[in-house]
């Protein structure tokens, strides 16, 4: 993106400082907490109220996670080619009403695994066509010199959700039922919706079709020729896919190795979100620094570890204290990912970049699925345990073959001449 110049020293309060980007926020605080609502009690009614095993939550997992994989490319050059704004506007609408169907179902009785696997598609479906533009959009509501800090505030959302969310929906499943916490997930979003459509982004030039670099492979053509998007990507693709899979096998690890129940699930839950809140505050210090790479393939490498001793901890607060490691050091690799991509990609990519790193998020599901059978086999701990070892080595193989990303320095992304409001 060419920009005009702007002062060297960016606002006090960062992101903050402007208006379109506080309603954007408070749109995401709102949608978060409905989806950590939904990413609750959506497990915990496959493994426990309809007592299904392992691979069952796998299937639920992938179904939801599916849609996104496969359409967050096309979402891309959507978001790349109409008004990104509507686009989040009609599919998080879409959401907040199949939102509302389930808890009815539960209340008839009338929730079975089928139907809870077709919901899953569903939602997964209306959501993978509204994340690219959620990202695309974003650096037209700030000056890039900020985008550091709105990166981390966005980041925010989603760690200090992950403690509020599971505490929240925990004491819901356990004193009223499940059908409640889908309540929450649908009023959630419905707010989210209206804050989003209140929105007014800066203006650009949407992408015609048949234009130069407009396919839809464009945003994936570069990716693979630029080293540095292409290990950042790699990276967090390869730690969702194998280490972040072990989220799908808490119930069994809360039900049938803890034994701490529905209270002791979103307390592992939250355990990990506080650490997560954590790590997005010390980025902000240090993820923009000139040792933004090597800060990156540390954490994802540690974060493998972690994983790994929590599967074998059979002591609660030992499990929560690993989860809340686990959780600080997953938000560092992930913030410095994300900042890399917003600030060097170009423009009239963006939405495609971003599709493809939508991806990353969904792809913990695609490991679930092995990671279930992988638990059937050999029990849930040797199967989590598995996966987080491997993300270490695969850590260190990007570290030895990706000089770019050791090199990352995150200090001088571009600035535009937004003014502060």
């Amino acid at each position: 993106m060419n920009a005009s110049a702007a002062p060297d020293r960016a606002p006090r309060w960062g992101a903050l400082a402007y208006s379109q980007f506080r309603l954007y926020w408070a749109a995401q605080i709102f949608r978060v907490l409905g989806l950590q609502f939904r990413i609750f009690a959506l497990p915990w009614l496959v493994s426990v109220e309809l007592d299904k095993s392992p691979i069952w939550l796998s299937a639920v997992a992938l179904a939801a996670s599916l849609p996104t994989i496969l359409l967050s490319v096309p979402a891309g050059l959507l978001a790349d080619r109409v008004n990104d704004q509507k686009l989040i506007v009609y599919s998080n609408g879409a959401y907040a009403v199949l939102a509302m169907i389930l808890p009815f179902l539960i209340f008839a009785d009338l929730a079975n695994i089928w139907i809870v696997i077709a919901w899953a598609l569903l939602t997964g479906i209306v959501s993978a066509l509204g994340n690219p533009a959620l990202n695309s959009m974003m650096p037209r509501l700030i000056d890039m010199r900020v985008m550091p800090s709105a990166v981390a505030l966005n980041s925010m959302v989603w760690s200090s959700m992950r403690i509020v969310g599971p505490a929240a929906a925990g004491m819901l499943l356990a004193w009223i039922g499940t059908g409640q916490a889908f309540f929450v997930t649908a009023v959630g979003i419905g707010i989210a919706t209206g804050l989003m459509a209140k929105l007014h982004p800066r203006p650009r030039a949407l992408a015609g079709h048949g234009a130069p670099g407009d396919g839809l492979w464009s945003g994936v053509q570069y990716i693979a020729h630029e080293p540095l998007f292409l290990a950042t990507i790699g990276l967090s693709f390869f730690t969702s896919v194998f280490g972040s899979s072990y989220q799908f096998l808490l119930p069994v690890f809360a039900d049938d190795i803890l034994n701490v129940g529905a209270q002791g699930f979103g307390l592992m839950e939250a355990a990990a979100g506080v650490g997560s809140v954590l790590g997005t505050i010390a980025i902000v210090r240090v993820g923009s620094g000139p040792y933004a790479g090597r800060i990156m393939i540390a954490s994802a490498a540690v974060f493998g570890l972690l994983i790994a001793a929590f599967a074998a901890s059979r002591a609660m607060p030992l499990s929560l204290s690993l989860l809340f490691l686990s959780g600080l050091v997953s938000a560092m690799y992930l913030n410095i990912g994300m900042t890399t991509l917003q600030v060097k990609v170009p423009d009239e990519l963006r939405g495609r970049v971003m599709g493809v790193w939508s991806m990353t998020w969904f792809l913990a599901s695609v490991g679930s699925l092995p990671a279930g059978l992988l638990a059937e086999w050999l029990g849930a701990a040797w199967s989590v345990a598995l996966g987080g070892l491997s993300v270490t080595a695969f850590g260190l193989v990007i570290f030895a073959l990706t000089p770019e990303l050791r090199r990352l320095d995150t200090t001088r992304p571009e600035a535009t001449s937004l003014a502060v409001d």
